[in-house]
């Protein structure tokens, strides 16, 4: 039996080609993140039928359309993916091709209303019909915009003043309006940036030089998967493994089995042409606050110098433990950097994992 439907799909765009394998899974979690945020940002309690790629195919079964709601819903979901976009720019610490070009995705939505039926599939059932063909094939068309939001004459009558196109396809011609979203970008709120806030004591600095590129050895060392091979005394880390490290981002390390600290991935500020991925903690013994700095400068020949800084804020009777605790943390570091360097000499690989 059919019923009538309002056929919807927010389509995710702007990804470059990319061949190095951070790239590919850093672009799948932020892809990932945007579709679960444009699912949480339903108002109108459209049904999911499919997640395909980059773009999610939603319906409601309707007698009648109200394109002001629909208008809403399309603002409502725009604004929170540039929102999104927006604070992910100024939370990232990775410099991948995926997260440098985060900022250029761009959202497009295609919006059609007809009579659908259903085929069920064991468990699953899916909207099913010429209608449901003629949305997804909307979404290649001849828009002259980046972002927009293109309604069918089936879902709202189309008048002179609209921006009109008629496509042809082999189900036939069928013509639609769009509008430009671009302008609702004057709506996202303002997000402040993550302001650099230094520990004031500068516990320790180390120096070494690895055999790996500066963008891989970045890789391993913000990666929690990777973390895991080279830290002693770490057995698990807890972390959420469908999204990107960035700042803010907390994990929690069981060292020797009985102890649980969490950790916070915060910015770092250096000059251009280096890398840094820091964390903090509040959870270290006698101390407010260590901040720990690994700061990587490409050299010639697939090199890397990388640098290591502790910076530490102590409570009133940790200043007098600051040469035990300096020790202690110079003694852990060595040995992690050691681990390190052995993991790399190994012919370790990320593309490999």
């Amino acid at each position: 039996m059919s019923q009538k439907a309002i056929l919807f799909i927010p389509d995710i765009s702007g990804f470059t080609e990319f061949v190095h394998h951070t790239d590919i899974s850093h672009s799948r979690h932020i892809v990932t993140e945007l579709l679960e945020l444009l699912i949480d940002s339903n108002t109108m309690n459209l049904e999911l039928a499919e997640i395909e790629g980059d773009a999610l195919f939603l319906y409601k079964l309707e007698d009648n359309v109200d394109v002001s709601i629909l208008e809403k819903q399309i603002e409502t979901m725009y604004l929170a993916f540039h929102t999104h976009l927006k604070r992910y720019e100024y939370q990232r610490i990775c410099h991948c091709g995926a997260c440098s070009s985060a900022y250029n995705l761009k959202l497009k939505f295609v919006v059609h209303y007809g009579e659908i039926e259903f085929i069920k599939v064991k468990d699953s059932r899916k909207p099913y019909g010429i209608h449901v063909i003629q949305v997804h094939r909307l979404l290649k068309n001849n828009v002259p915009l980046d972002e927009y939001a293109l309604l069918t004459e089936n879902v709202q009558t189309l008048s002179d003043k609209d921006k009109k196109l008629v496509a042809e396809y082999d189900f036939g011609n069928i013509a639609f309006s769009y509008n430009n979203l671009v302008s609702l970008k004057d709506k996202l709120p303002k997000i402040q940036p993550i302001p650099e806030n230094l520990p004031k004591h500068k516990l320790f600095h180390h120096s070494e030089i690895v055999n790996i590129e500066a963008t891989e050895l970045y890789e391993v060392i913000s990666n929690f998967d990777y973390k895991l091979l080279w830290t002693k005394g770490v057995d698990k880390i807890d972390y959420e493994k469908n999204k990107v490290n960035r700042a803010g981002t907390k994990h929690k390390c069981l060292i020797n089995k009985n102890e649980e600290i969490e950790f916070t991935t915060i910015k770092g500020l250096v000059e251009e042409n280096l890398l840094v991925y820091a964390e903090t903690t509040t959870k270290a013994p006698f101390t407010k606050r260590v901040n720990s700095y690994f700061i990587l400068e490409p050299l010639e020949n697939r090199q890397t110098k990388l640098n290591i800084e502790i910076y530490v804020d102590f409570k009133g009777f940790g200043l007098f433990m600051k040469p035990l605790i300096k020790k202690s943390l110079k003694k852990n570091v060595l040995s992690n950097i050691k681990k390190l360097l052995n993991l790399i000499a190994s012919g370790f690989s990320i593309a490999a994992t």
